[in-house]
């Protein structure tokens, strides 16, 4: 049901194209440094190439531990990022597993690399949709991870 999920944002923009797209989400302009939500409110947890872009580890930190905190003692916290860093990008800095384990402690991971490197996909789709597939299926050169975070 919409009126069961939530997000925040800190772009005021995107918080009022979302809400204009989905009426019924909760949506918050905040920092998911301070996360509105009391403890253990949540069974999924999601971020979504949201710590590739944060250089300061210690708001990486603060983040992981909201998320946590939010989270129901049986709930999990699905994560997709990117695990290399974009070489074109200096704003973006790839998140590896280590990293990923030391910013939630004591948790359960699972993880799987998925996909196809977008430049590589950009130009092999025009040309053929089962040769990315196929690549993607290979996993070398597939850019994020998809993990699932457990207490």
């Amino acid at each position: 049901m919409p009126e069961n999920l939530y997000g925040i944002d800190l772009l005021a923009d995107r918080i009022e194209t979302a809400k204009k797209l989905s009426p019924h989400l909760n949506l918050y302009l905040g920092s998911a440094t301070d996360l509105p939500f009391e403890d253990k409110f949540f069974d999924i947890v999601i971020q979504f190439t949201v710590f590739t872009s944060i250089l300061d580890y210690s708001m990486k930190q603060k983040i992981a531990k909201e998320m946590l905190r939010v989270l129901k003692p049986d709930g999990i916290i699905i994560w997709y990022d990117y695990w290399i860093s974009k070489p074109t990008n200096p704003d973006v800095k790839g998140v590896g597993k280590q990293e990923i384990k030391k910013l939630f402690p004591n948790c359960k991971f699972e993880f799987h690399r998925i996909t196809l490197a977008p430049p590589i996909a950009r130009l092999l789709v025009p040309i053929s949709w089962m040769l990315c597939e196929l690549l993607e299926k290979i996993r070398i050169f597939n850019t994020h991870y998809l993990a699932i975070i457990k207490k």
